[in-house]
Order: structure tokens, then sequence, then C-alpha cells
């Protein structure tokens, strides 16, 4: 548990865990708009955690200068929920060392080639032991 809860610490620090208000206001929205970060969750293009009584979205999700939510997220969502993986699993994942990738990084530092994580993810979601 200490492992995971330093793994949300360090998360937090690096990228932002950020409220629902928060959320808004990188997407373009009035702070107020709080329901607009639990509807993109419930519709599973933005992926949260529950910290402090609150639902949190790490903020690798988001491409703050266009105010938008990088479309990859739906993509590991659907993959990790039809894999049976929840979402703490999957921001895990993204922020954990891998041997899918040659520099054996963490997959949310290869968001820029998207079709790297998803095939790094479909490799490790889909694989039976």
């Amino acid at each position: 548990m200490q492992a995971t809860q330093d793994a949300w610490v360090r998360i937090e620090v690096e990228f932002g865990l950020l409220t629902s208000s928060q959320v808004a206001e990188v997407l373009g929205a009035k702070p107020s708009n709080r329901m607009l970060a639990s509807r993109k969750h419930a519709a599973h293009l933005i992926a949260g955690l529950i910290r402090r009584n609150a639902v949190l979205y790490p903020g690798f999700q988001f491409d703050r200068v266009h105010g938008t939510i990088l479309p990859l997220m739906a993509r590991l969502i659907g993959l990790a929920v039809a894999n049976g993986w929840t979402e703490h699993d999957l921001l895990l994942w993204l922020c954990g060392p891998t041997t899918s990738f040659e520099e054996e990084d963490r997959p949310v530092d290869h968001f820029h080639d998207p079709d790297s994580v998803i095939a790094a993810a479909t490799n490790e979601f889909e694989t039976q032991w």
C-alpha cells in the first residue's frame, strides 16, 4: 500500500492531480462547471482516482495549450476496461517503468507517439499467463 501511495504522490508532484474545477478551467469552461469533469469521466474520456474524498484527475491527460483532453486517453481507458483493468491500474501502469519501450521508461513519456503507447498497452493488458 505504501508503494501505491508513493506513486500517487509522485504523479501529483510531476503532473498535478486536478480537481473537477481545475479540469473545467483547463478545458476552457468556468471553474464552477464541476460536472464537466464528471461527464468526461463517465464517458471514459479521462481517468480519475479517489484521494481526499474527491475524484482527482492526473494532469498528463490534458493538452493545456489547446484546452483539450488527449484523444489517447479514451483509447487507453477503453482498452483497460475491455481487459478488466481498473482506472487505478491504468494510471499506475502509465507512470511506471516498462520493458515495452527500448528505454524501459514510462508509457506517459511516450504520449507524443500514441500508437506506441497503444501497442504497449495492448501487449500488457491482453497478455495471458
